[in-house]
């Protein structure tokens, strides 16, 4: 991604008061962790309670990364709560957002690459690894942390992992005029969007072609994000999208969203080199720029426009996304909570404190670090030589 030569200060003129609510973000983190229980280690959405007390989306995995990118580290009391959390095939989903394949990713990050590896293990074990396609839960997903710790280890058999991942995409693609698709098993519809739906299956299949040459996923990352861009709204000069092909109305929201499907055009056109990607992106992330969101998070808040935004500003380098971000920044600011312990964000409905990545403090916080450090964005940027073996 380009980065402006100017440094970040420069650029952000509000960095220290952005880096000051990091650091407090992180000491309430600290502060309210109880090791003493086994359902969840942070203060967390309901959804935790649902799914499972590590995942990336909801459980210990989002606040872990957090903590240890703001402060270098991760302290020995959560890194073993973490590590004595039992995990099998009967009680985690192999996905990444939603189980196995987003802890193995998040414990490599934090220094943990050993057991992320031996975890990782029991992806092609699940009786769930083919149930579903996407990005969050699926076949995608666990493909996309397969190509993560293959470049971050050279094991063969990660790369392997994410060609069998692509091959089951091939297989199962449904195909029309407009492109191709994966339609909800339990529904008729067809999901569209980053994390649900085809832009993130593309980005997956994308990367996938980069290290192993098989045009094979090359067009077929192509399709998918055609379907996307075929079932676009246009609004003014604006690109918006629904949650599904069936579906009213239409949302800037990453889970759901036009920021989401901004997300994949602009690494689309990084990788490709192709200009249209990239007008497409400009049309894509204007109501990123435009909306307000009455809640800050990364799923569907100020966070999740804040992103696009900010990718936007690393592959351009026009400053004008830059302030728009930044603009995000001091919005999601206006719902800090300031306590004793340090600074916390409301979850969902704004209803109490909730340190998760999805809906909570995890997720804007590490927006606001990325725009601080105009760094990668975690889970969808991958360091990946084209025809690495």
């Amino acid at each position: 991604m380009l980065i402006s030569s100017q440094s970040n200060l420069e650029l952000i003129p509000e960095s220290d008061q952005l880096l000051q609510t990091l650091s407090s973000l992180a000491e309430h983190m600290l502060a309210s962790m109880d090791v003493a229980r086994k359902d969840r280690l942070w203060p967390a959405d309901a959804m935790v309670f649902q799914t499972n007390p590590l995942s990336v989306a909801y459980g210990g995995c989002g606040p872990a990364l957090f903590i240890h990118d703001v402060l270098g580290e991760l302290p020995i009391a959560a890194r073993d709560w973490l590590l004595n959390q039992p995990v099998s095939v009967a009680t985690y989903p192999p996905g990444l957002y939603s189980g196995i394949a987003g802890i193995a990713w998040s414990f490599a990050e934090i220094g943990m690459t050993e057991y992320a590896v031996d975890l990782f293990k029991l992806v092609p074990q699940s009786p769930l690894s083919f149930n579903v396609a996407d990005i969050f839960n699926g076949v995608a997903g666990w493909g996309l942390a397969s190509l993560a710790l293959f470049a971050r280890t050279q094991d063969e058999w990660f790369r392997e992992l994410a060609c069998e991942a692509g091959n089951h995409l091939v297989k199962t693609a449904q195909r029309e005029s407009t492109g191709s698709f994966w339609p909800d098993p339990e529904s008729n519809d067809t999901p569209l969007g980053f994390a649900l739906g085809g832009s993130g299956i593309a980005l997956f299949l994308l990367y996938l072609w980069r290290v192993t040459d098989e045009l094979v996923y090359l067009q077929l990352a192509q399709e998918a994000l055609e379907f996307d861009l075929a079932h676009a709204q246009i609004h003014g000069d604006a690109l918006v999208w629904g949650n599904s092909v069936a579906s009213v109305g239409h949302r800037p929201y990453w889970l759901r969203g036009g920021a989401g499907v901004t997300t994949a055009l602009i690494r689309f056109a990084q990788i490709l080199k192709e200009n249209r990607y990239l007008e497409l992106a400009r049309k894509a992330v204007r109501p990123c720029a435009s909306f307000f969101s009455a809640a800050p998070h990364l799923f569907e808040g100020l966070a999740s426009m804040g992103e696009p935004l900010l990718d936007m500003f690393l592959a351009t380098n026009d400053e004008m996304y830059l302030q728009k971000a930044r603009q995000k920044a001091s919005q999601i600011l206006l719902f800090t909570i300031q306590r004793p312990q340090g600074t916390a964000f409301p979850g969902r409905y704004l209803f109490k404190i909730s340190h998760d990545y999805g809906v909570g403090g995890a997720g804007i916080g590490l927006f606001l670090h990325r725009l601080v450090k105009l760094a990668p964005r975690r889970f969808h940027d991958i360091a990946l030589s084209p025809l690495a073996c």
